[in-house]
């Protein structure tokens, strides 16, 4: 009993003399594991570009299951919350013009566009209102949950479904046009990618590290490839969903994956002109003849459009809980965990600005001109300018 008394004495001792330092010497089990990362600590930045915030509303009590975007359409600015509640804003002044119940499980929004509103829902509907007051004109039912924003070029609305669909429906009827499948792996993220329509295509990645261009009209398929195949052991290792926006611009068509790459593919020639390994589900965004992507520990890269050259990367905000970027003034705008919006110089990656205009994470930013519209996880609207 005193040798046990004696040692515990001793020990208490050695605890005591390395308070003030590090503990690990007292580990010894096993070799040292990987330290835990942490997010970076923010810098001071000399600020050149202002960030002023001119109104801000409450818009819900829920965080969107799917992509629920705030739109911004002449003088308005339309959202739907994932109770089913839609707002119109007057852009100027935040004054709610109208507000609607729809009654809708919301997961993909808000489009608004040739005096329409349009959202998706977990119930696989597309569903058209009239932008003026916000009444239904009709609604469409797809084959599985809609997971981002459908699109619209003013003939048809179109639509991808969780399961690798991809339906058009015309925007004054809702008939439905034609229906494009892809098969979807057993694992895979819950995402999809947001179609964009470009140069007369409708243009969108898959959960299988494909990506297609596609007549808006017809349905009918100008090109279908991989940009990545992950050839790995195990299936969690194999998941390559697209879940982002593509990019089409000087005639490229570029798009990346999680667990896979960044692709660029000459759309004249149809085939794939550089590649540069990636991890992302986030959005990209062209600016100043350079890609942006964030990879999954929200370092913020810049490729170089035709080359796919890494010309900078910021890793300032390093596990930060990014959003996906937007391209504001030829500049690149990213807001974060703990409320913050960031502006970046999208020529060299430095920062422009930066301000917290919440408390609690961003999740979705638009932009139109030098402003931004921003929800944060709590379902507040915040109506931003740049200076």
């Amino acid at each position: 009993m005193h040798r046990i008394t004696k040692l515990f004495t001793i020990f208490l001792l050695l605890v005591t003399l390395s308070s003030c330092s590090s503990l690990s010497w007292l580990k010894f089990w096993g070799d040292d594991e990987d330290e835990i990362e942490l997010p970076a600590i923010l810098d001071e930045i000399t600020k050149k570009v202002i960030i002023n915030s001119l109104w801000e509303v409450k818009v819900g009590k829920e965080k969107p299951v799917g992509r629920i975007l705030p739109s911004i359409s002449g003088d308005k600015v339309f959202y739907i919350n994932p109770e089913g509640e839609l707002f119109a804003f007057e852009k100027s002044t935040g004054r709610k013009l109208w507000e609607r119940e729809t009654n809708d499980q919301a997961s993909g929004g808000i489009e608004s566009a040739f005096r329409k509103i349009i959202y998706a829902t977990l119930d696989g509907e597309v569903v058209i209102l009239n932008q003026e007051n916000g009444q239904e004109i009709w609604r469409a039912q797809t084959t599985s949950e809609i997971l981002s924003s459908p699109v619209t070029n003013g003939s048809v609305v179109v639509a991808q479904g969780a399961d690798g669909s991809v339906a058009a429906f015309d925007l004054d009827t809702g008939e439905q046009n034609w229906i494009h499948q892809v098969s979807v792996p057993n694992l895979s993220l819950r995402g999809t990618s947001t179609p964009i329509l470009r140069q007369g295509f409708i243009f969108t990645g898959f959960a299988n590290g494909t990506v297609a261009m596609i007549y808006p009209e017809s349905g009918s398929v100008r090109l279908e490839l991989p940009i990545t195949i992950n050839e790995a052991a195990s299936e969690l290792e194999r998941i390559v969903d697209i879940d982002g926006k593509v990019v089409v611009a000087n005639n490229l068509f570029v798009a990346a994956s999680y667990q896979g790459h960044i692709t660029a593919i000459d759309l004249q020639q149809g085939k794939p002109i550089w590649q540069e390994k990636i991890s992302t589900t986030k959005d990209l965004v062209e600016a100043r003849s350079r890609v942006v992507a964030i990879d999954d520990k929200d370092i913020v890269k810049a490729f170089g459009l035709s080359s796919g050259v890494i010309l900078w990367q910021q890793e300032g905000l390093k596990l930060r809980g990014l959003t996906s970027p937007v391209n504001i003034r030829g500049n690149i705008a990213v807001g974060d965990f703990e409320g913050y919006i960031h502006i970046l110089n999208a020529g060299d990656g430095s920062f422009l600005g930066r301000s917290q205009i919440s408390k609690n994470p961003i999740l979705e930013i638009v932009s139109e001109g030098d402003k931004l519209a921003v929800t944060d996880e709590k379902g507040r609207l915040f109506f931003l300018s740049l200076k």
